[in-house]
């Protein structure tokens, strides 16, 4: 080849370039449909091997780290290219490989599949060449960068459970709910940092669904928070409770994502509401006290009860626009219990109130009033509450009964008696008359009713009558007596009438004797109340009434003025003046007998052949034997006597009066 002493073989080098290229393509398959990636979906690759040297290459293999350990193996599988078959990659020839990659969910985290395959072979020398893969250049070698379409989407749902911890059926203040919080990721990404916050509640507190423990929302996972809410009256005031929850995470992107609380679907908005049951109630509880203002021990009309009434809110809402209601009472003033001056009943509290009442007669006359007031209010929804009084509890609507202090119902009755001396004689002659009338008065404070006047001596007419208290009647009843021979024997006419009434109910009689008021002249007092000041009486009497005095009518004998004069009033206190019961000119009739008589007509003193000086005269000591003992100094008050004698011509006479008896 170089000289001609030689004869070697002429060598003409042919410079090679043993080059191999390789492109890498990716496409993502939406096996969902839904536009983004999940895991499981698949990339497939498609690589794109040339021989862009000038020599053939023989040996071709693709390596890919994706698709081998420790992530799953994947087979690179040979489509096209070797067009004479010979295994080798011929200068311009085109091989065509393809793989499938299956997605993690780290993949869709990273928001894409990053990676390069290395193509490698061998020229004739025997010397080996490789290419990384490019995306789309057989010239350049950048990654192929397949996106993942990325979608952060996170999902709550907030429950609400009521706690009735005192299993009174009812919503109270202080009492729970309890709220569960269910978080999904309905995305394609997982999320970090996932919170749940809540105006309402706090704190809120995981529970379960971490599964695999790396405190990431994974895509699918759900995880469950809970959280308890005390509820307020405000709350139970409103019927329920609405809130909503939101929860958040952050994609790996770094974008936050976020949800507001549904109250069942992933897919809604809506505000949870928890019922609360509302048992709106009140109580009315009304009591009487009886004011005795003129402090006599009994009722008048006009007196009054004051009443209190205690309104209660034993329901769990608030109640506004309070009112009682009470016929009987029309002015009804509040007095204390609005704690905080809202002008609510709020739940527990209790407001009192008070009236007064002015008592009628008719209520006297019963003896008790009986009433029951109503109270009402609006619960938050504007219902109307409402409850009848009672008179001890808030648990019953019992009628307020206030009794009325009526002690006893008491009648008096005054009889008085007129001689009428029809033929003139100045004498009492048998069939003449006395004639009686009757003053009766309602000394009690009730009405009384059906009152009639019953006379031993006479027949009583008029009647009944019904009297309110302290009214009297002095013309209804009257009577006639016709005298006697008996009565003129006596010179007097002593006897008492029987007063009858009923109550308002027309029970419960009521009775009185007559009383007949004298002055110590004689004369009727017409006014009965001042009989005692002037008779002094004080002694003990049968039926308790120191004025039931008889009545006695007096009327003149036919002894002639000048045979005894009479003294009629007597001191018992011993000053040695009027000491005894003179009678003038006695002890000239000696045959005589003197008897005296207290008002019920009971002996006290009797003996024949008076005389003024004796020792033996009456000095206002009993000699009776029947009511009032032997020796016992009589009461200040008036009696009556009778004096009985044989006159100097031989005929019986008789003479009666009253004698005044004073200390």
């Amino acid at each position: 080849d170089d000289s001609p002493l030689e004869d070697d073989i002429t060598i003409t080098d042919l410079p090679q370039d043993g080059v191999i290229a390789i492109v890498k393509t990716s496409v993502f398959n939406d096996e969902s449909g839904d536009g983004f990636a999940q895991a499981g979906e698949t990339i497939d690759y498609t690589f794109t091997v040339t021989n862009e040297g000038n020599v053939s290459l023989s040996d071709i293999v693709i390596t890919d780290p994706l698709f081998e350990a420790p992530n799953p193996v994947v087979t690179i599988v040979f489509v096209s290219g070797d067009t004479d078959g010979d295994g080798e990659l011929d200068i311009d020839e085109v091989w065509i490989y393809t793989a499938t990659y299956v997605v993690t969910q780290d993949d869709i985290d990273n928001g894409q599949v990053e990676n390069q395959a290395l193509a490698t072979g061998t020229d004739p020398d025997g010397d080996e060449v490789s290419d990384d893969s490019d995306d789309d250049s057989p010239l350049e070698d950048d990654i192929t960068i397949t996106d993942l379409p990325q979608d952060g989407v996170i999902a709550i749902v907030k429950t609400g459970i009521f706690n009735d911890e005192n299993g009174n059926g009812c919503a109270d203040d202080g009492e729970t709910i309890t709220y569960t919080f269910t978080v999904t990721n309905e995305g394609n990404v997982s999320l970090s940092g996932v919170t749940v916050t809540d105006d309402l509640v706090d704190p809120i507190d995981f529970v379960s669904g971490d599964t695999d423990g790396d405190g990431e929302l994974d895509p699918g996972e759900t995880w469950v928070f809970t959280g308890t809410y005390s509820i307020t009256q405000d709350d139970i005031n409103a019927g329920e409770v609405i809130n909503q929850a939101t929860a958040e995470g952050t994609a790996p992107n770094g974008d936050v994502v976020s949800d507001l609380s549904d109250d069942d679907s992933i897919l809604e908005n809506d505000a949870t509401i928890t019922p609360l049951c509302q048992d709106a109630a009140i109580a009315l509880v009304k009591t009487g006290v009886f004011n005795d203002e003129n402090g006599d021990g009994i009722a008048q009309e006009g007196e009054t009860i004051t009443y209190t009434f205690t309104v209660t809110n034993t329901g769990n809402t608030d109640i506004t626009n309070v009112v009682i209601d009470d016929e009987l009472v029309p002015d009804i003033i509040f007095v204390s219990g609005d704690t905080d001056g809202d002008g609510v009943l709020d739940v527990g509290e209790i407001w009192i109130f008070m009236g007064t009442y002015a008592v009628t007669q008719m209520d006297v006359d019963l003896g008790v009033v009986f009433n029951q007031a109503i109270v009402t209010g609006d619960d938050p929804n504007g219902d109307e509450v409402i409850d009848i009084s009672d008179d001890d509890n808030e648990l019953e609507d019992d009628v307020t009964e206030t009794e009325l202090p009526n002690g006893d119902p008491s009648i008096s009755l005054l009889k008085s008696g007129v001689f009428q001396d029809l033929n003139g004689n100045e004498f009492a002659d048998a069939g003449e008359i006395i004639a009686y009338t009757f003053t009766v008065t309602n000394t009690g404070n009730v009405t009384l009713t059906n009152i009639t006047i019953d006379d031993p001596l006479i027949d009583v007419e008029g009647g009944p009558i019904d009297l309110a208290p302290g009214e009297s009647d002095d013309s209804t009843f009257t009577g006639v007596y016709l005298l006697t021979e008996e009565d003129i024997e006596n010179g007097f006419v002593l006897n008492q009438a029987t007063v009858t009434a009923f109550d308002s109910e027309g029970e419960n009689p009521i009775t009185d004797l007559s009383d007949t008021a004298t002055d110590p002249d004689g004369d009727v007092i017409e006014d009965p109340e001042s009989v005692e000041s002037i008779s002094g009486i004080t002694a003990d009497i049968p039926n308790g009434d120191p004025t039931d005095d008889p009545t006695v009518v007096i009327f003149e004998g036919v002894l002639p003025a000048t045979d005894i004069i009479i003294y009629n009033g007597i001191s018992t206190n011993g000053d040695g003046t009027n000491d005894s019961f003179i009678i003038e000119n006695i002890e000239d009739f000696p045959d005589n007998r003197v008897q005296i008589f207290n008002r019920w007509g009971i002996e006290v003193y009797d003996r024949e052949g008076y005389l003024n000086d004796d020792g033996n005269e009456f000095r206002g000591f009993s000699d009776g034997r029947v009511t009032v003992q032997r020796g016992d100094r009589l009461p200040v008050g008036t009696y009556y006597y009778i004096v009985n004698y044989v006159d100097n011509d031989g005929q019986n006479q008789s003479v009666a009066g009253y004698l005044y008896i004073n200390d």
